[in-house]
């Protein structure tokens, strides 16, 4: 009977506010996002065992101030130290890969296994809005471009007047993101597949309903994390999971399309497809060197609005084709979220000239950004 009795706990634990004291927790891997989960657990009277292969000093250190018991082990020594402790429930780094012999162990015995996002989204009302709700979420994925998309949607809903911040995979841990005292009106999440992989385990109170997602593309990465390209792509696909308004896809990647497809979303959501052609019903995309959107106007079929123009990127030094894209893609994110027109063209012209070499010269890198080491 012990193990229901746990399972309906975890199922209560939807709250920052839900009775998280006394759960015992083993956390995998001491990185950014290990440590982010550490620090959240204690500061919710958890009990937190981190083990991990190695411990940067740092972390280490913080440990012990936040309460919290750290084990460095072999690799093969990870899970039968998690077992002795005899966790409730397991919140893994992303650098932990499903063949590791920890998750393995995790998976065959039945323990809980989270990821970080999962963790963020059951205690993401720590800091509500005026109106009591937690911060809208944005999840943002692909092989290229994830980064940049989710400062640019960033960028364009500040200029609306939200309070809004991109946070996740190479940014600011998504824990950090939702316990920050100033708190948000919408987070834009940056997600590896890694940590789609693990929110793909998640159910119930633990899956994530964001108001808009996107898979920007699906291209090659180097397999090490996933088994197989088939894995990887699965994986990518959960973005779409459980979206109530809009999953936004890559109109020139049929990939992307079967996903939303084939997703699980809530009823009412609908698929925006985005390119550098002209746009249909639906879509975004350019018309005679407009950058229009079609989706998210009161009569699809017969208008569409101005965003921004190619002279304009042009002069901001972000007119190659793939940031171009990436522009319609954040977009489409922003409206979704009800940012006028002229909020995301001003938004634009606030990227700074440093950032946007750097806008130009990470959208060069063909790397998912998943793998990484165990600390991850």
């Amino acid at each position: 009977m012990a193990f229901p009795r746990m399972t309906s706990r975890l199922d209560s634990l939807d709250s920052w506010n839900a009775d998280w004291a006394g759960l015992k927790v083993a956390v995998l891997g001491l990185g950014s996002a290990g440590f982010a989960a550490a620090d959240t657990l204690a500061e919710l009277g958890a009990q937190v065992l981190v083990v991990t292969e190695q411990a940067a000093d740092e972390y280490a250190r913080l440990l012990s101030v936040i309460g919290a018991q750290l084990i460095e082990t072999d690799r093969d020594r990870v899970a039968p130290t998690v077992d002795g402790f005899a966790p409730d429930v397991i919140v893994a780094s992303p650098g932990f890969a499903p063949s590791h012999p920890a998750v393995r162990w995790a998976l065959e015995s039945g323990v809980a296994l989270w990821g970080d996002v999962e963790l963020a989204w059951r205690v993401r009302d720590k800091v509500a809005r005026p109106d009591g709700s937690p911060a809208e979420w944005i999840l943002v994925t692909g092989t290229v471009g994830k980064t940049t998309t989710a400062e640019l949607a960033s960028l364009m809903l500040v200029e609306a007047g939200l309070r809004a911040a991109p946070c996740g995979a190479n940014g600011i841990p998504v824990l950090d993101a939702v316990r920050d005292p100033a708190g948000f009106d919408a987070l834009v999440l940056e997600l590896s597949s890694a940590q789609l992989w693990y929110l793909g385990l998640s159910a119930g109170a633990g899956a994530p309903q964001p108001i808009a997602s996107v898979c920007l593309n699906l291209g090659e990465t180097a397999l090490g994390w996933h088994e197989s390209a088939a894995h990887y792509r699965d994986a990518m696909a959960v973005v779409y999971r459980f979206t109530r308004i809009a999953c936004v896809y890559n109109k020139r990647d049929d990939a992307t399309m079967r996903m939303v497809e084939e997703a699980d979303v809530i009823e009412g959501a609908r698929a925006v497809g985005v390119d550098l052609g002209v746009p249909g019903p639906s879509d975004l995309g350019i018309v005679d060197g407009i950058l229009a959107d079609r989706a998210f106007v009161e009569n699809r079929h017969t208008s569409a609005a101005e965003l921004t123009t190619l002279e304009h990127l042009a002069g901001l030094g972000l007119a190659v084709p793939e940031i171009v894209a990436d522009v319609l893609f954040a977009a489409a994110l922003a409206r979704s979220m009800g940012a006028e027109p002229a909020s995301i063209h001003r938004a634009l012209g606030s990227v700074e000239y440093g950032r946007r070499r750097e806008v130009a010269a990470e959208r060069e890198e063909n790397a998912d950004g998943d793998e990484g080491s165990a600390e991850a």
